[in-house]
């Protein structure tokens, strides 16, 4: 490709370093790594020497200023996101947000409203979407597998010592606590089946009381406009867990995103001890199947496996074949109107 388009990354941390980069990178035949930027100049240095990356910068201003860059993918904390968004998109570059994309809706109608007038792309990470056993679900689900789709449950659990027991987490400023920062992965994924969320109901608890967060147990209720999802959050477990159910009349699939497995379970038709053995032995099956195919998706193309490289690829297909991102940004500021949802909810309901 004669005219590679230039990336310049905004913020230097684990997502970034751990996910971003390394898809940028992976598509040499489509884009160039130009220029990174954190306001940590040693960490921006740091970052740019770990990967040949050409330029660093500390300036936001300056970084757009000097280099010509076709995508600015913000890898930043969400409360900086309208800001350095729309600075971008002034510059005429494309932009990439993690989620979520902003800590409220009206910060994410200025974005929409920015991109339509600088006429650039805006597209929201919602990686989860795009791991394998999600993608497989997905188009399960669509084409009837489980017959007419009834509703959904997700469990989310994050060890305690990642994420409550880190007193100066910056998540923990969040609106709602914790549930900022997981509970847009839970609410994409929800809507990617049940559609516009109606209304939403929230319990949440302080197990260990504390007091730099104020819940570190939920569990939230979403009613959606095709059907409803229960979600459990828990920060207070040791547990990593992140699964979901899909239930339909015909059937239901479980997906776990931790070990990358979507199991296909169909309707028991019989109580008989035969037909009983039946389900668990099929289900054997697929899990080692899963387990074998996993093995050596890992071993070919490790970004794939959990989705950053499918967004991210797909993002630039969408600017050099002026198509759809793969996740809107109207996608993005639903989720967000959702997420208000609940905190408003949270703070109706106990004060905080």
């Amino acid at each position: 490709m004669a005219d590679k388009l230039k990336v310049g990354i905004v913020g230097c941390g684990a997502v970034a370093n751990m996910r971003h980069i390394p898809a940028f990178m992976r598509l040499e035949n489509q884009v160039v790594l130009q220029a990174v930027c954190d306001k940590n100049e040693s960490l921006a240095r740091a970052t740019a020497n770990k990967y040949h990356i050409p330029e660093s910068y500390s300036d936001l201003s300056q970084m757009l200023s000097e280099e010509k860059l076709d995508i600015v993918d913000i890898c930043t904390p969400p409360k900086v996101h309208r800001s350095v968004a729309i600075e971008a998109m002034g510059h005429r570059c494309h932009v990439l947000l993690e989620k979520p994309m902003a800590p409220t809706t009206e910060e994410c109608d200025e974005m929409i409203k920015a991109s339509k007038e600088s006429g650039v792309k805006l597209g929201i990470i919602h990686n989860q979407l795009f791991s394998p056993p999600m993608l497989a679900a997905r188009k399960l689900v669509r084409e009837g597998a489980i017959g007419k789709f009834t509703g959904m449950r997700i469990l989310s659990s994050d060890p305690r010592d990642e994420m409550i027991m880190r007193k100066d987490y910056w998540i923990h400023k969040l609106p709602g606590g914790m549930i900022g920062e997981t509970g847009p992965h839970l609410i994409y994924k929800a809507i990617a089946f049940i559609g516009s969320v109606e209304s939403v109901n929230v319990i949440a608890r302080n197990s260990f009381d504390h007091p730099w967060t104020p819940f570190d147990e939920y569990r939230i209720e979403l009613e959606g406009q095709e059907a409803n999802c229960s979600i459990l959050v828990s920060y207070s477990s040791n547990r990593r867990a992140s699964t979901i159910d899909l239930l339909g009349t015909e059937g239901a699939l479980h997906v776990d995103l931790v070990s990358m497995l979507l199991t296909r379970y169909d309707n028991l038709k019989s109580m008989n001890p035969i037909m009983l053995a039946l389900p668990p032995l099929k289900m054997s099956t697929q899990v080692i199947g899963g387990i074998v195919r996993n093995a050596f998706s890992v071993l070919k193309d490790k970004g794939k496996f959990f989705g950053h490289d499918v967004i991210i690829g797909r993002f630039v297909d969408s600017i050099l074949n002026n198509s759809q991102p793969p996740v809107t940004a109207e996608e993005g500021r639903e989720t967000t109107r959702v997420m208000e949802m609940i905190v408003n909810k949270l703070q109706r309901k106990y004060g905080n």
